[in-house]
């Protein structure tokens, strides 16, 4: 389903494609939206130090997805990794 390095643009479209709906773990500040470089609604957060690491959430019934990105070589987000974030708790 997910693969390392993939643009979080193109996931995002296409988890939305299979069900899955944004599930933020809240409003992301401005600064994480400028970190992110993009406008996705599943935006949870970015770190403001360190690898840029941003984090997206989604929900598609009583699933919860964790996706976790770093900037790829056009200062894109590319897949880093992900997680059940119900589960990493």
């Amino acid at each position: 389903m997910l693969v390392v390095q993939e643009s979080i643009v193109q996931v995002d479209a296409r988890l939305l494609a299979n069900g899955w709906l944004p599930n933020p773990e809240r409003e992301p500040l401005l600064f994480e939206r400028e970190r992110a470089g993009n406008r996705l609604a599943s935006l949870s957060a970015c770190l403001g130090t360190g690898l840029g690491l941003c984090r997206y959430d989604y929900q598609r019934g009583k699933q919860a997805l964790a996706v976790v990105t770093v900037p790829g070589a056009r200062g894109e987000g590319v897949v880093h990794s992900w997680f059940d974030p119900e589960v990493a708790h």
